[in-house]
């Protein structure tokens, strides 16, 4: 059974997915109706350097676009995947937040896109590793 916080999590995905497809564009009210989304869910806690724990809810849907909620210092931000290199970069809706998520297999890496004028990316948390599920 899934813990408070991820159950919470997952329900606020869920309660925001309607906005993130919206945002994605939807087809004109006379073009015929689309097929059901589906998608699938999964939550991962990683443990990561210097043993700080975050924990991510990946939401795949079936049109191919990928989201998280990720769970970081106290509060809930909500990514959209985009395809890298190798890898999935997820990276925050909200623009004020930048908050950057890089994952490659078990492995991934929480960084910040500073707004100054440099706009460079600062490394949060690096070598963060999923770990197993709870039972």
């Amino acid at each position: 059974m899934p813990s408070i916080r991820t159950t919470r999590t997952l329900a606020a995905l869920l309660a925001w997915l309607p906005l993130a497809v919206a945002a994605q564009g939807t087809p004109p009210a006379a073009a015929p109706a689309a097929p059901a989304l589906v998608f699938s869910s999964q939550s991962v806690t990683y443990r990561c350097d210097g043993g700080t724990e975050i924990e991510l809810v990946y939401l795949n849907l079936s049109n191919g676009n990928a989201f998280a909620a990720l769970h970081f210092n106290g509060r809930t931000v909500m990514l959209q995947g985009r395809r890298a290199t190798t890898g999935v970069r997820f990276i925050a809706l909200d623009e004020q937040n930048s908050l950057r998520w890089y994952t490659q297999g078990m492995k991934g890496e929480l960084s910040f896109l500073a707004a100054d004028h440099t706009a460079q990316e600062q490394t949060l948390l690096a070598n963060c590793f999923a770990q197993p599920a709870k039972r």
